[in-house]
């Protein structure tokens, strides 16, 4: 029976799939819940139909768009009864939030000045990018609390019940902006940081009283959220934008990538709580 459980939103492509390979493939038991916007999807199917045959790990398979909101209406429940099938009252280990988009604009471009952005792109990134993550967060959160520290550094003295990763973007550092453009992804990412920051202090502590703005009860351990930047990665989004970056720019695979934020997130402690972190886990200037 698998021994760990983690839920891959956006998990189809890019990363995100690239997630579910690397966690499948790891010596510990694993159960790998991942999430794609058409339960068509071969890559996910053939990834599956590879698992049913291995009794050691479990992959499955549920549709959401995170763009329609009704969807979100049944989707706590599907979870559940994907991890009631392993054991009653199974929690979640770790929630990773991959899905994102770049913008919608008509020149398949990112903005590089204002006068490219349109409101559209401000509001559907910002849907998919913030909204998103928020929401499966809240939907998730019970079973998020029943979970164990399968992945991360949890210690006797700090305790965590799960690990909470929101894929950012290094774009999203207001310090290290030095070039602009970028208008809808980098203030989506920025808004996901702060996410990220206000849910590690809501459910990363005790309540010190009762006026505290804490999401726990007394006999409750803490949750650890943590927002990471894959690097500068070889995906189909990035494609399109090459010709902005420098000459001798580094391109991760998604290999690369995925690889070095596992490594990362096995060394992740609750006093990360609430940090922006790159693909190393060193920590980026907010």
């Amino acid at each position: 029976m698998p021994k760990a459980t983690v839920l891959i939103q956006g998990a189809s492509s890019g990363i995100g799939l690239e997630f579910v390979r690397q966690l499948l493939q790891r010596s510990k038991p694993t159960h790998v819940i991942a999430t794609c916007q058409k339960m068509a999807d071969d890559r996910l199917s053939r990834l599956q139909r590879d698992y049913l045959q291995h009794s050691k790990h479990r992959l499955d398979v549920l549709e959401l768009d995170v763009r329609h909101q009704d969807q979100f209406d049944t989707f706590g429940q599907q979870v559940e009864d994907c991890l009631n099938d392993l054991k009653r009252e199974r929690g979640l280990d770790m929630l990773i939030n991959c899905a994102h988009i770049c913008n919608r604009h008509p020149s398949n471009r990112v903005e590089t000045s204002l006068n490219d952005v349109l409101s559209i792109d401000l509001n559907d990134v910002y849907q998919v990018n913030v909204v998103g993550p928020i929401l499966m967060t809240k939907i998730l959160l019970n079973a998020l609390k029943r979970g164990r520290p399968s992945f991360g550094s949890s210690t006797s003295n700090a305790p965590y019940s799960s690990l909470i990763v929101n894929i950012s973007a290094e774009l999203a550092s207001i310090s290290n902006n030095r070039v602009g453009g970028w208008y809808a992804y980098r203030l989506s990412k920025c808004a996901l940081n702060m996410a990220t920051k206000n849910l590690a202090l809501e459910f990363g502590r005790q309540p010190v009283d009762e006026n505290s703005i804490c999401g726990l009860k007394k006999d409750e351990d803490p949750l650890l959220f943590v927002a990471m930047s894959p690097g500068v990665v070889n995906t189909q989004m990035i494609h399109e934008y090459k010709k902005l970056f420098p000459k001798d720019a580094h391109f991760l695979t998604k290999a690369e990538s995925v690889k070095r934020m596992l490594q990362a997130i096995d060394k992740l402690s609750l006093k990360d709580n609430g940090k922006f972190l790159d693909f190393n886990g060193k920590e980026i200037p907010y």
